[in-house]
């Protein structure tokens, strides 16, 4: 095997390094960095993948080049490896915990990363998403294989473009990811992470949104533990300082407004932590003459620093932005833009950083709101937002849990049509449409009506009449099929 290593080269992964250099792709040798964390070249995962050049390191994982031995295909292989609580791994690659104390938060973290890769193969048809190929567990963590892309995030594309090919190039990112993170949010989760560095334009001209490792459910911590929190500052409100259940798609709409701004202007968007303080940040048309004034407002609105003023649903964002540009405004083709690249070049551009790159850090817990200091930005009068939280409970006793945003005076279907409120996963049990929530909310109450085969059941286990209305109140549950699927209705506090 020394010397089939000395010659495959882990890039292209063909048997072509000679003095190492690789004549088939470009690659020279001394472009791999060691670092001891990570997995070493030609590592072989669930008997499948062949590892090669690692392509760096995240607050969550470490992301790989890799080639399916079975079908001669590249890929990527992200592996969870939450840097916080590790200090390392064995020689046979498992990873070794900094501390036994972090034994549960490590576990919860891994099976979260695993679910929500699963749930991301379920909205493989969108095309502005990246593909999750496959999902495991190994060496005490978990991985999942990912399409290679091959391009360059919007970083790297903005400083090899003019201003008015990225202003198109930006309006098209947020039309396109837009729709995107609306089937996200649909399927009950956030991004969490969405940056720059996260959104990749393809060779082909294709807009995609990478690196979910961040990504999770709008629920956050239920039980009161103190857990560590990851962000990148210039991206991410005020609201991901905390661990309370306040993010859902007006967090993600945040950071892609954010992403828009420094994009389009150059400059980075201020912290949250600046804004609570009372800094404020210039309007987007005061930067750049380009934008409207109608179109700085949008983002404006968008980038709100009270969440309850931003756009609920990122459909509603998508809709003020139809009112303030016209499609010949992003009217572009980036696939005429982007150049072509020898193999080791293009996966370089894939992860390729520099130094005012925006990374994940670890930051305190916020205590919001404070009434003294954050008057002006958080009201305890407005309007309490209303949540459906489903529970799964999987065979082999693990958990995941999803949260849903509903909207008062509005019925909300329960599914697993790809057109429900709320799609749920594809259990033949489960009608395509399941029942249906309405939230009275002069009331304070919830209409459930079970629309189904299989049933919907009461909190008792008594099952509902079927177009039959019942009245549900803060913190009640019911179940679908089902208690492995378990409802709770929640307003917020």
């Amino acid at each position: 095997m020394a010397g089939l290593e000395e010659k495959l080269c882990p890039v292209c992964f063909q048997e072509a390094m000679e003095h190492g250099e690789c004549r088939n792709c470009g690659y020279h040798a001394e472009e791999s960095s060691a670092v001891k964390d990570y997995l070493a070249p030609f590592t072989i995962l669930k008997e499948k993948y062949l590892l090669g050049k690692s392509l760096g390191q995240g607050g969550f994982g470490i992301t790989y080049l890799a080639e399916n031995m079975q079908s001669g295909l590249r890929c990527c292989i992200k592996e969870y490896f939450p840097s916080g609580l590790l200090q390392g791994r064995t020689p046979d690659g498992a990873l070794i915990l900094a501390d036994e104390e972090n034994r549960p938060e490590y576990e919860e973290g891994k099976q979260q990363f695993i679910e929500e890769a699963c749930a991301l193969q379920e909205l493989r048809e969108n095309i502005s998403v990246v593909d999750i190929l496959d999902f495991f567990e190994e060496n005490g963590t978990a991985y999942f294989a990912m399409e290679l892309i091959e391009g360059c995030n919007l970083r790297v594309f903005r400083k090899n473009h003019n201003p008015k090919q990225t202003l198109k190039m930006a309006l098209q990112m947020l039309f396109l990811l837009g729709s995107s993170l609306a089937e996200v949010h649909r399927f009950g989760m956030i991004h969490g992470d969405i940056s720059p560095e996260n959104i990749l334009i393809t060779q082909d001209g294709e807009i995609k949104l990478i690196d979910f490792g961040a990504a999770r459910s709008f629920r956050q911590g239920s039980d009161n533990k103190e857990r560590k929190i990851y962000l990148k500052p210039n991206y991410a409100p005020y609201e991901q300082y905390t661990q309370k259940p306040c993010q859902g798609p007006w967090t993600d709409i945040y950071a892609l407004a954010a992403t828009f701004y420094f994009i389009v202007s150059g400059r980075k968007m201020l912290d949250a932590l600046s804004r609570a303080k009372g800094a404020s940040y210039p309007p987007l048309h005061e930067l750049c003459p380009a934008v409207s004034r109608q179109l700085s407002d949008v983002i404006d609105k968008a980038l709100a620093f009270d969440y309850h003023d931003r756009y609920r649903r990122m459909l509603d964002f998508l809709d003020a932005l139809e009112q303030v540009v016209r499609p010949e405004d992003y009217d572009i083709d980036l696939r005429a833009l982007m150049p072509k690249s020898k193999a080791s070049k293009q996966a370089e551009i894939h992860v390729e950083t520099s130094d005012d790159s925006e990374k994940m850090c670890q930051v305190e817990e916020q205590n919001m709101p404070e009434p003294k200091r954050l008057a002006a930005f958080f009201h305890p009068k407005k309007r309490r937002l209303a949540y459906l939280e489903l529970t799964m409970r999987k065979s082999g006793g693990h958990i995941s849990r999803r949260r849903w945003i509903i909207e008062p005076n509005r019925t909300v279907k329960v599914g697993r049509l790809a057109t429900s409120d709320v799609m749920m996963p594809a259990d033949n049990q489960i009608s395509r449409n399941h029942c249906e929530v309405f939230y009275n909310e002069p009331k304070r109450e919830f209409i459930v009506r079970d629309l189904s085969k299989y049933g919907t059941y009461l909190a008792d286990g008594k099952p509902m009449e079927k177009e039959k209305s019942y009245t549900l109140k803060d913190g009640d549950i019911f179940c679908v099929v089902s208690p492995e699927y378990t409802f709770k209705v929640v307003i917020e506090t």
